[in-house]
């Protein structure tokens, strides 16, 4: 609201300014809603990216500079068409990460692309140790923690900060690791805090 009069930028590099806005976020905002041609990479596009252009059967825990350039480099020509075709680009192979080249299940016989996988040309080999993916942890993270706050501020109630954190379900939560959570939610503009008093953004009123 502050910095952009309450639109959102279209600009990635704006959108990267912003609290909680990566590069993927920043990409996809910039591509999918203002149809700007920036290169978009999620979980489904790495995944069919690895399989279909290096032939493995997923990419791994992390996104490599070499993945990156793999991505920049099959992304269409921008100059004819000011981007249509590339934002396309961009969202059909997500879907078809999502759709039909699942982590699992892949549905190798109605994939269009099918003859141009070399993952399938190399009789589809399972996924070894490295390319294996590990769910990410979540009880004892910050993220769980501002979501346990944020459950609170839902209610609509204002509530004393001390008596909010002393509150939460979450034995295994360090009081700094509370007091962070809290600072850092005021901080993103998600909970506003006066005094010792947090709520909502608004409900406390000018």
């Amino acid at each position: 609201m502050d910095r952009h009069g309450g639109e959102v930028p279209a600009n990635p590099e704006a959108l990267r300014a912003l609290p909680g806005i990566g590069e993927y976020t920043a990409a996809a905002v910039s591509c999918f809603a203002f149809g700007i041609p920036e290169v978009v990479v999620d979980t489904n596009i790495r995944r069919a990216h690895a399989r279909i252009f290096t032939g493995v059967a997923l990419p791994g825990q992390t996104y490599t500079a070499a993945q990156r350039r793999l991505a920049r480099d099959l992304m269409p020509d921008t100059d004819d068409d000011g981007g249509r075709r590339a934002c396309a680009w961009n969202a059909a192979t997500m879907e078809l990460g999502a759709l039909i080249c699942t982590a699992r299940s892949p549905q190798c016989a109605i994939c269009p692309v099918a003859d141009l996988c070399a993952w399938r040309t190399a009789g589809s080999p399972p996924p070894t140790e490295e390319q294996k993916t590990r769910g990410q942890a979540w009880a004892g993270t910050d993220r769980q923690v501002r979501g346990a706050i944020m459950a609170v501020l839902r209610r609509g109630e204002p509530v004393q900060a001390e008596t909010l954190l002393a509150g939460l379900p979450l034995p295994e939560a360090e009081d700094d690791q509370r007091r962070r959570c809290l600072d850092s939610l005021v901080r993103d503009g998600l909970a506003e805090r006066r005094g010792d008093i947090v709520a909502l953004p608004g409900v406390l009123g000018g």
